[in-house]
């Protein structure tokens, strides 16, 4: 039966309560959906240890053994500044490992100038750090200048994966498989004090900003470089008198992946920051490098004396805090 104001007669008034409770409850209802959400995603995040090796210093470079096809382990440089793994067209020939075939690839060197190209070979099998890789292809270069025992570069095609934790003081790199994990969340493994750094990411090459006496500078995360290098163009907009360093200071030498000669000359920084770390009266290596679109590489002078976490899934550079922060790499 339909009354005069067109509403249903008969329950209106014993409806009306409930209908009232309902409505008020619904953002409570809100509310609890979306924490469950956030808990649940929080929850979600995983960290899992899927790998450790030892770290061999050599030459100021940090190197681990790489087991090919179940021979003897070769020293393979650990590499976050190399896109892809590479192997001495030497070792290569050595172990017999069979060409893929297709167009011949050359490295890029840190010069900006290729190699000699190579094609690239297939590992039936490569363990590094206790992971295994199957059937994985891998770039060939000419043996590094003063590689000394180095045979080969372990990048960012396979470093990319994982997490990296490097335990530089005892020489030690523990690998870690992060999943359904960010930024913002609750991503904490380590418990002790330590800064974290935002990365950017782009086709494998991490990079942030580094802060030369307040000007900033794009550096790529590399741990394959020895020490921190700026380009000539990078030390222009730091509004630094090139050509007058170029004349005053005795350059030093390093080679790319083309084998040409690279010159580097030495400039000192009343102070450069990276994160939260401060470092005063730093020398930094003002060279012929070319890695655009980059200024520059942030090398072992400023990570080797700390523990470090490189994390390719929630893009940042944890840094264990150290005692003094206003230390000289």
């Amino acid at each position: 039966m339909v009354s005069r104001s067109g509403g249903l007669t008969g329950a209106s008034e014993h409806d009306a309560v409930p209908r009232r409770t309902a409505k008020a409850l619904r953002p409570a209802v809100g509310c609890l959906i979306f924490f469950a959400f956030f808990w649940a995603r929080a929850e979600a995040c995983s960290i899992q240890r899927v790998g450790a090796t030892e770290l061999l210093e050599e030459r100021n470079h940090f190197q681990a053994p790489v087991i090919i096809n179940g021979k003897p382990p070769i020293h393979f440089l650990v590499d976050t500044g190399a896109q892809r793994s590479s192997i001495d067209v030497g070792i290569a020939a050595r172990l017999e490992l069979p060409d893929r075939g297709g167009r011949r690839r050359s490295s890029i060197g840190t010069d900006g100038k290729p190699g000699r190209a190579y094609s690239d070979v297939t590992v039936r099998q490569l363990t590094f750090a206790g992971i295994e890789r199957f059937d994985f292809a891998m770039g060939v270069g000419d043996k590094m200048e003063g590689a000394g025992s180095l045979r080969g570069v372990v990048g960012a095609d396979l470093l990319a994966k994982y997490d990296l934790e490097f335990d530089y003081p005892n020489k030690r790199l523990n690998v870690y498989h992060v999943k359904d994990c960010s930024s913002s969340s609750e991503f904490k493994p380590w418990s002790q004090p330590h800064d974290a750094v935002a990365l950017k990411l782009d086709q494998g090459t991490l990079s942030l900003p580094v802060f030369f006496e307040g000007k900033p500078l794009e550096l790529v995360l590399d741990t394959g470089a020895g020490s921190t290098k700026i380009s000539m163009e990078a030390a222009a907009k730091l509004g630094l008198a090139v050509e007058q360093l170029k004349r005053e200071a005795r350059p030093t030498i390093s080679h790319g992946a083309s084998g040409m000669p690279m010159e580097n000359f030495a400039r000192r920084f009343d102070r450069v920051r990276v994160g939260r770390g401060s470092y005063g009266n730093v020398e930094i290596k003002v060279s012929e490098i070319d890695v655009k679109p980059y200024d520059g590489l942030l090398g072992l002078d400023f990570l080797r004396s700390q523990k470090i976490w490189v994390s390719y899934a929630t893009r940042q550079l944890l840094v264990e805090k150290m005692s003094r922060r206003d230390a000289k790499p």
